[in-house]
């Protein structure tokens, strides 16, 4: 099982650059997924279902979530840090929340996220979670 599941993980992650942690971080999150979804009766003991099956999207979206936030996070405290060298963002403080915002857009026009079920875009979109 435990190869099998590391195949199945590495197929499903393809080539995403994530660091040591972050690996292991999906891959924990993978197994919790699976094991919630066999508890819930949504899946069989041991099934892992296809790639390209809703579920596993709707898990890949979640996580994508969790890595705008992340960034969202990150720009903040960059553009916190720049406002001190640059002369017209003296005494501002970013917007959390307005970052967000134009991350979100930002995803929808410029960034675009690509899922196979427009489903899955529309509920990241939406602020739904996983079942």
């Amino acid at each position: 099982m435990k190869k099998d599941f590391d195949e199945y993980f590495d197929e499903i992650i393809g080539t995403l650059q994530l660091t040591r942690v972050e690996k292991k971080k999906y891959k924990t999150s993978l197994k919790a997924t699976l094991k919630r979804w066999e508890i819930k009766g949504l899946i069989e003991k041991g099934e892992l279902p296809e790639r390209s099956s809703r579920r596993i999207q709707e898990w890949m979206m979640d996580m994508d979530k969790g890595m705008v936030i992340q960034m969202v996070g990150s720009l903040e405290k960059r553009i916190f840090n720049y406002r001190r060298k640059i002369f017209g963002l003296v005494g501002t403080t970013p917007q959390k929340e307005y970052i967000a915002y134009m991350v979100n857009e930002m995803m929808k026009e410029g960034l675009p996220i690509r899922y196979p079920d427009q489903d899955v875009i529309d509920k990241f979109f939406r602020g739904d979670g996983i079942e």
